[in-house]
């Protein structure tokens, strides 16, 4: 059965918070199964079970039961990488839901957020995924907590105004203390339901995004869909080599040697590994770049300067003899066809 994986960057923010509480993070690392070398690798996928290991000992170790609404309180968007910068750019509340929908599972593949609107108010879903091996099935507590009381927060950095929570569901069972949850929520809050739900107005949908940026969202999202694209098919080396590229893409050109410490294989190894599927490091550089080039060139918001930095070029010359290369045009040629 297939496992659902998480980002490290979950990892992280647990880390940084229960340090902040005295606990010693080597210990907990070595405890819960983790390699401090992943931190430094922003694009790592972890499994299930090393977020298990982590929750438990979190708890354990700082003596906080509410260690899960606590960490969410705190909850930062950058936490969340690449997902949480088209959130700041987005332009209502009610989008930043939209988006949040459609990009979780480049953070967690355990859940799947989505809200609807009935008789005036905001349902807005945490499901936990159940066909397949999802530690969230039989550990919820922690990390469901964590994500109700992150988009509270959330909610707060990106509008400036809080939330007016009229009830939260959960689905585990109800704790000895729910103080904390009546304190972060200010609304009803009930256990043992069929999903897990915060319940809200519907015009906050219209709320104004604080940090909005069109142009911004365009480019950040546009990582984003390529991200979630090369994440869903099925992951020859070819194909997790071009998602560590895109996820790697930062104003400079992602090296091998850098590739290869993603994916935790030697650069040899790697080599032989694309050409026994017919490729090569620089093939896939290459393709990359151009699509995630196309790609960007179709917003005719996000300027030619800013596409060619955003792919590595040093020069934007540089980029247009590239990109005359792969399409026999010019970019803003190729861009006035694309407006037509």
């Amino acid at each position: 059965m297939q496992e659902a994986n998480f980002s490290i960057a979950i990892v992280r923010d647990i880390l940084q918070y229960v340090a902040a509480q005295g606990v010693e993070v080597s210990c907990l690392c070595t405890t819960a199964g983790i390699d401090p070398v992943w931190l430094d690798d922003p694009d790592r996928q972890v499994s299930g079970d090393v977020l298990k290991h982590l929750w438990r000992e979190a708890v354990q170790q700082t003596g906080d039961r509410n260690l899960g609404l606590h960490i969410g309180e705190a909850f930062d968007l950058s936490a969340i990488g690449i997902v949480g910068y088209v959130l700041l750019n987005c332009q209502t509340y009610g989008q930043v839901l939209t988006k949040l929908s459609q990009y979780t599972r480049l953070f967690s593949q355990g859940v799947v957020i989505h809200h609807q609107v009935v008789d005036g108010w905001v349902e807005c879903d945490c499901e936990i995924v159940g066909d397949m091996k999802n530690y969230l099935i039989d550990e919820p507590r922690q990390p469901i907590e964590s994500t109700a009381a992150a988009l509270v927060t959330a909610t707060q950095q990106l509008t400036g105004k809080s939330l007016p929570v009229e009830a939260v569901w959960f689905q585990h069972p109800h704790p000895a203390d729910c103080s904390e949850h009546q304190r972060i929520f200010q609304g009803t809050v009930q256990f043992a339901q069929s999903t897990n739900r915060i319940v809200f107005a519907a015009h906050c949908l219209d709320w104004v995004v604080r940090s909005a940026n069109a142009n911004l969202l365009s480019v950040f999202e546009n990582h984003a869909a390529a991200m979630l694209t090369a994440q869903s098919q099925s992951q020859s080396y070819s194909q997790k080599v071009i998602l560590a590229i895109t996820q790697n893409f930062q104003g400079e050109v992602p090296t091998i040697e850098a590739i290869a410490r993603n994916l935790m294989v030697s650069v040899r190894q790697l080599q032989r590994e694309l050409h026994s599927e017919n490729s090569s490091y620089q093939q896939l550089l290459d393709t990359t770049r151009r699509e995630l080039a196309l790609r960007q060139l179709q917003n005719p918001e996000t300027s030619i300067h800013d596409v060619a930095f955003l792919l590595g070029f040093s020069e934007p010359s540089a980029f247009h003899r590239a990109f005359k290369r792969w399409t026999g045009k010019t970019p803003r040629h190729y861009r006035s066809q694309q407006v037509q």
